[in-house]
């Protein structure tokens, strides 16, 4: 059975080739491909931490739902394993520039030039990759993905 990050992942891939007309179908398409990319890691996040707790629990939904779209990209900017180790570095490249393109898909006042059928079709394709490789991370990545992405940093 497909998980929903596929199926957002499938869902924006449609909306995208959908869009051939309709500037909001690939508005939508390039908004639901980072949201799918932000589950990803927020399930990643989640099931490192927390691997044997229920899916259902209210601790497991706690943890799941401390990603923050302002920290995720401070995160990816600052120093340390997110900037060092190049798995995490590609990641963080993708998901920035995912983020971007949903706040002016998001946000931005109606235009019909504001993503073609190919620039929305592209950064499904991008939050597509991005996904396997979060997927693909071994567990010492995703500690650091967690931990560096939930958690404050604190000044000595």
């Amino acid at each position: 059975m497909p998980t929903m990050v596929a199926r957002l992942l499938d869902l924006a891939d449609q909306m995208a080739r959908q869009g051939v007309r309709s500037s909001a179908l690939r508005r939508r398409a390039v908004s639901t491909a980072y949201y799918a990319v932000f589950h990803a890691l927020a399930k990643s996040c989640a099931s490192i931490l927390l691997p044997s707790v229920d899916r259902d629990s209210d601790t497991y939904h706690r943890v799941y739902r401390a990603l923050d779209h302002g920290p995720l990209r401070v995160a990816f900017a600052t120093t340390g394993p997110l900037k060092d180790r190049e798995p995490l570095q590609k990641i963080g490249e993708l998901v920035v520039q995912l983020q971007s393109e949903r706040h002016r898909a998001d946000y931005m006042p109606p235009s019909k030039g504001l993503f073609s059928r190919s620039k929305a079709e592209t950064l499904v394709e991008k939050a597509r990759q991005a996904v396997i490789e979060i997927e693909g991370l071994g567990d010492d990545d995703r500690v650091a993905l967690a931990t560096w992405l939930l958690f404050k940093s604190r000044s000595q």
